[in-house]
C-alpha cells in the first residue's frame, strides 16, 4: 500500500479518491470509506483491543489560558498519541476534543496486539511527562494524561447513513472508556483480560475495584503505571 498512497502512482490514485489515511500513515483510505462494499455488511466483529487516553485538567485549564496555547498543548498530545499507536501497528481512529481512540489489531493484525497497546500507553505517557513544561504550563499541576485499555470482540465498520462513519462499537469500546475515565494523571488503568497478558511484566501493579458508569457489574483495573 505505500507505494500506492506514496510512490509514483499515488497522484493517480488521489485523483480517484485514493489517499494516505489519517489514521496510520502506511494504509489508505479505500478500505475506511468503502468498508461494507468490500466486507459485503457494515459491521464485522474483531478481537481488539482499545486504548483510550485523554488529558486531564484540560477542561478547567480552557477556561484559563488563551486559546493559542490551549491549541499548541492538542497539538503536542496529539502528535505523541500517534507516534507511540503508529509505531506499534495500531490506528489512531478519533481525536475526540481532548481524547483520543486507538484500535489494535485492525485492519493490522498483529498477534501481540494486547501487549502492543500497553506499550504504546506506557511509551505515550513516557512523552507526555514533560509535555507541560515544554509549552510554558509547568505550573499547572492538575494537568496530565490518563489511559484506559481494554481489549474482546468489538464491531468494527461504518455507523450511520446519511454521514457515514468507520470505527469500533460496542461494550468493549464503552468499557475502555469508562475506564479511562477512572484513570489518574499518569495512569494506565487496564482490565484484568489485559492485565492477564502483561501481568508478568507488572508485578507491582495496583488492583482496584471499580464501579463505572454505565457498567452493570464492578470492574476490577490494574494500574500499570
Amino acid at each position: 500500500m505505500p507505494t500506492t498512497i506514496r510512490g509514483p502512482f499515488s497522484v493517480f490514485f488521489n485523483m480517484i479518491g485514493i489517499k494516505k489515511s489519517k489514521m496510520h500513515p502506511n494504509l489508505c483510505t479505500y478500505c475506511e470509506s468503502n468498508f461494507a462494499k468490500i466486507m459485503k455488511q457494515k459491521q464485522i466483529p474483531v478481537s481488539t483491543t482499545i486504548l483510550f487516553a485523554d488529558i486531564r485538567g484540560y477542561t478547567d485549564l480552557s477556561q484559563q489560558i488563551e486559546a493559542v496555547k490551549l491549541n499548541e498543548l492538542l497539538h503536542h498530545f496529539y502528535d505523541r498519541c500517534s507516534a507511540a499507536v503508529w509505531e506499534r501497528d495500531g490506528i489512531v481512529n478519533k481525536f475526540i476534543g481532548d481524547a483520543v481512540l486507538a484500535i489494535f489489531n485492525f485492519p493490522l493484525i498483529r498477534e501481540e496486539h494486547v501487549q502492543n497497546a500497553v506499550s504504546a500507553a506506557v511509551q505515550l505517557q513516557k512523552d507526555c511527562r514533560h509535555m507541560k513544561e515544554e509549552i510554558g504550563l509547568s505550573d499547572v499541576h492538575t494537568l496530565g494524561v490518563g489511559i484506559g485499555i481494554h481489549t474482546g470482540e468489538s464491531y468494527i465498520g461504518e455507523v450511520g447513513t446519511t454521514y457515514k462513519d468507520f470505527t469500533a462499537i460496542g461494550p468493549v469500546v464503552n468499557l475502555t472508556s469508562r475506564l479511562q475515565g477512572a484513570a489518574g494523571i499518569g495512569e494506565i488503568m487496564v482490565t484484568e483480560e489485559v492485565f492477564n497478558h502483561v501481568k508478568d511484566q507488572y508485578p507491582d501493579a495496583q488492583k482496584r475495584t471499580l464501579t463505572l458508569k454505565g457498567i452493570n457489574s464492578p470492574v476490577n483495573g490494574y494500574v500499570i503505571a
